[in-house]
């Protein structure tokens, strides 16, 4: 449980302005995939945190991301061959797809298969994860600048309302956080 969230908030911050810094510098160096791979991680794990501590508003990881998705072609696809990606999944035929900011955390999270994209110059653009759980559905790629801008969103989101209903069905709380009024309750 995260008490208090403001140190927390500033390394994202801080951790945000360095994968840009990392990312755009034209160099593919192990370290460098290393520091960025690594910021990615401990980045997701801090917002997953952060939202289970009410500490985010409920809408900021519950809102869609872009990505492309690439579809599995064939099984087989395991951690011997993890280095193959581009032969399990339809490479050449990406398709637009939007992911809630909480699966894509979850993906980094628990990924199986990381993999930075490398554009001209040797700059990173972005990466390519999946998780064992989600492999048969694909292999998505995330912008750079789309996950650097949503942890600098994260890191300046401050919810000023909170609301607890417990769920009649399940008896367990849910907490609803935000800026404005909360909504109604079922």
């Amino acid at each position: 449980m995260i008490h208090e969230s403001a140190p927390w908030k500033a390394q994202l911050r801080r951790d945000a302005d360095l994968l840009e810094r990392w990312a755009s510098k034209p160099s593919c160096t192990e370290r460098r995939s290393f520091l960025i791979e690594k910021k990615l991680f401990l980045a997701a794990y801090a917002m997953r945190k952060l939202d289970e501590a009410s500490k985010l508003s409920s809408a900021l990881l519950a809102a869609n991301v872009d990505v492309l998705r690439f579809r599995s072609n064939k099984p087989g696809y395991d951690q011997l061959n993890s280095h193959r990606f581009d032969e399990f999944f339809s490479m050449g035929e990406p398709e637009l797809f939007k992911l809630s900011g909480r699966r894509l955390l979850n993906l980094l999270i628990h990924s199986f298969v990381f993999v930075e994209v490398i554009g001209q110059n040797d700059i990173c653009e972005g990466f390519m994860v999946t998780s064992d759980y989600e492999l048969s559905r694909g292999l998505v790629q995330v912008e750079m600048r789309v996950f650097v801008e949503l942890m600098r969103t994260a890191a300046s989101d401050n919810p000023s309302a909170m609301r607890y209903t417990r769920d009649a069905k399940t008896g367990r709380w849910v907490i609803w956080t935000g800026h404005e009024l909360p909504p109604e309750t079922p």
